[in-house]
C-alpha cells in the first residue's frame, strides 16, 4: 500500500476536525473521522453551577491572570466574556497551555503568554508571569472543562496565588461499538490523537489498539512516552495539536517511509 493511501483516523470532536480532514485529504490520505468526545458547553441558565460560573466571569477584572487550558476552554470562555464584558478588562495576563489555545485568544486581539516548546501545565508553569514574584498574592482564574488535572492549581497556590476555576464545559465520551471500531480500524490506519485523555478513551474501548494500528500520532513527548510504553509499533510526535503541526508530522513520516 502506498503511504499516502494508508487510512488516517481523526478523533477530534465534531466541528473541530474540518481543517485537519481537508489537509489530510489534500495529501491523498483516506480520512476517517471518528470523534471520541462531545464538547457540551455549560448553559447560562438558573442552575447553581451556571450561577457560580457567571459570577466568576463578572468578577474577571479581579484576577491578575486567566489561563485557558484548551481550545474549547478558550472559545467557550470568550463567549461568556463577550456576554458580560463588551470590552475586556485591562491589566490581565492572558495565558494558554499550547499554541492552538493561544491562537483562539490571539484571533480576538489578546496578547497571550504561552509556552514555546513544552505544551502542558509544566511548560506553562515555567513562564515568567507564573513565577512567585509575579503571581504571589494575586488571583488566578483557570478556564477549563469539568474536572481535569490539579497540578497547575496546586503549584500556583504554593507560589502564593489564589486560584479559582471557571468550568465551562463537559466532555462526554462517545461509546462506539466493537463493529464500529472494526470499520474504523480496518487496514491498520494511522491514528491521530490530541491528548492523553483521548489515548485513555480509545484504549478503554479498544484494549488491543496497539496491534490494530500501523502508527499513532500524539502532540508532545509526555503523552508520546505513555504510548511507547503501551507497545505501539510507531509513535509519531507532532510539535502540537495544531493542524499544521499534525500535517507536517505526517508528511515527515511519509517521506521517511518512502525513502
Amino acid at each position: 500500500m502506498a503511504v499516502a493511501a494508508i487510512p488516517v483516523v481523526v478523533t477530534r470532536p465534531g466541528g473541530q476536525a474540518a481543517g485537519l480532514v481537508a489537509g489530510l485529504t489534500s495529501l491523498g490520505c483516506q480520512v476517517r473521522h471518528h470523534p471520541l468526545i462531545d464538547i457540551v458547553p455549560l448553559a447560562d441558565d438558573e442552575r447553581a453551577l451556571a450561577s457560580g460560573l457567571r459570577q466568576r466571569i463578572l468578577d474577571i477584572d479581579h484576577y491578575s491572570a486567566v489561563i485557558a487550558i484548551s481550545m474549547n476552554a478558550a472559545a467557550i470562555g470568550l463567549d461568556w466574556l463577550d456576554r458580560y464584558w463588551p470590552q475586556p478588562p485591562l491589566g490581565i495576563h492572558w495565558c494558554a497551555v499550547g499554541p492552538s489555545t493561544a491562537d483562539v485568544l490571539q484571533r480576538e486581539g489578546f496578547r497571550v503568554h504561552s509556552p514555546v516548546t513544552t505544551y502542558d501545565s509544566e511548560g506553562l508553569l515555567a513562564l515568567p508571569v507564573m513565577q512567585s514574584d509575579v503571581i504571589g498574592g494575586h488571583k488566578v482564574l483557570i478556564w477549563r472543562g469539568v474536572g481535569g488535572r490539579e497540578k497547575l492549581a496546586a503549584v500556583l497556590s504554593e507560589r502564593g496565588a489564589q486560584v479559582d476555576y471557571a468550568e465551562l464545559y463537559e466532555r462526554r465520551e462517545i461509546a462506539w461499538s466493537a463493529p464500529q471500531w472494526a470499520d474504523t480500524l480496518a487496514g491498520e490506519p494511522v491514528l491521530l490523537l490530541s491528548s492523553n485523555q483521548a489515548l485513555d478513551i480509545v484504549e478503554q474501548q479498544v484494549p488491543d489498539l496497539a496491534q490494530r494500528v500501523r502508527a499513532i500520532m500524539l502532540p508532545g513527548e509526555r503523552v508520546a512516552a505513555v504510548a511507547r510504553r503501551h507497545g505501539y509499533r510507531e509513535v509519531l510526535v507532532a510539535a502540537s495539536a495544531r493542524d499544521e503541526d499534525m500535517l507536517a508530522c505526517l508528511q515527515k513520516w511519509q517521506a521517511s517511509a518512502q525513502s
